[in-house]
């Protein structure tokens, strides 16, 4: 079987998570490394939310556990198969599933940036326990700013999905 030419072919192997909407805590928020806006140019943020668990240092990205009391900080986007399957490769879970992170549906309060708060389900990529078990945990609510705070450059100057350089 060829190997997909682009991010909008629909590989046969491939299966999609049937969420409207993506919440995005990490490098992939806007202005992080992996911006989303790279992956789908254009796309808006629809509001904010506060995901709920346990945030960890994973170096270059974070990981969250959903599991525990902490909040975090996540932007909420649209979302269709050809960026469900780009965040897929970025998080290591296609063409190859290396078992860092899984797919989790939640339905949360999102506050809307048109004003509002509305109910949305969307698709989380939560860290697997192996991918965190040594992992420092972060007693912050904003992984990017956190991030950006410590003054560290990613050693990329442009987007590439989910190399070497991304992993600690």
């Amino acid at each position: 079987m060829a190997a997909p030419t682009s991010l909008h072919d629909a590989p046969a192997d491939w299966q999609g998570c049937g969420a409207a909407y993506v919440a995005v805590y990490g490098t992939l928020r806007a202005g992080g490394i992996n911006d989303i806006a790279r992956l789908q140019p254009g796309i808006a943020c629809v509001g904010r939310t506060q995901l709920t668990g346990t945030l960890h240092d994973l170096g270059w990205y974070p990981g969250l556990r959903l599991q525990g009391t902490q909040t975090v900080l996540a932007e909420v986007y649209p979302m269709d198969a050809a960026l469900e399957r780009a965040m897929d490769r970025i998080e290591g879970l296609w063409p190859e599933d290396l078992g860092e992170y899984a797919k989790r549906i939640l339905t949360l309060p999102v506050m809307l940036t048109q004003g509002g708060q509305q109910s949305i389900t969307v698709l989380v990529y939560e860290a697997m326990p192996a991918t965190v078990s040594a992992a420092p945990q972060l007693a912050v609510s904003d992984w990017l700013a956190w991030f950006e705070g410590k003054g560290m450059q990613h050693p990329d100057t442009e987007f590439q999905l989910n190399t070497a350089q991304n992993r600690k």
